[in-house]
């Protein structure tokens, strides 16, 4: 299994990690990267300090600059992706809705024109009929 070391930077200062740590994969460091950056924040967060300055840098066996994990970025809250592709959903179901009840306006206008124009042209018609049948 590859070999990682975790490098922590708390108020400008460098710990370095000299023993590192096996894990399957990079992102399994990673994971457990951000669990320890979190966990570390909320100490710190406890004792008044600001863990926002302060990261996280994975390196290989090598100790080659793998990713560099800011703590600001994972103390930072993530959209609730749900909750939005939900409101979203709902303002394009009203959208919808108003515009489906505009077109059955619409159309009842349309229908009302058609019979309005149905008798006046029945009445046309009728006078043109009469006017051919009357007498010159």
């Amino acid at each position: 299994m590859p070999l990682f070391f975790f490098d922590f930077t708390f108020d400008g200062r460098l710990e370095k990690d000299d023993l590192g740590t096996e894990f399957s994969c990079l992102e399994d460091a990673y994971l457990d990267a951000v669990h320890s950056a979190l966990d570390m924040s909320f100490d710190k967060l406890r004792g008044r300090g600001d863990p926002h300055r302060d990261s996280v840098e994975i390196l290989d066996a090598k100790r080659q600059s793998l990713m560099q994990v800011p703590f600001s970025e994972v103390l930072r809250p993530k959209p609730l992706r749900y909750a939005a592709l939900r409101d979203q959903c709902s303002e394009i179901i009203d959208l919808c809705q108003r515009e489906l009840a505009r077109g059955k306006r619409l159309r009842a206008e349309i229908d009302d024109e058609l019979r309005k124009m149905e008798i006046i042209s029945g009445a046309i018609r009728a006078a043109l009929e009469r006017a051919q049948r009357a007498p010159i």
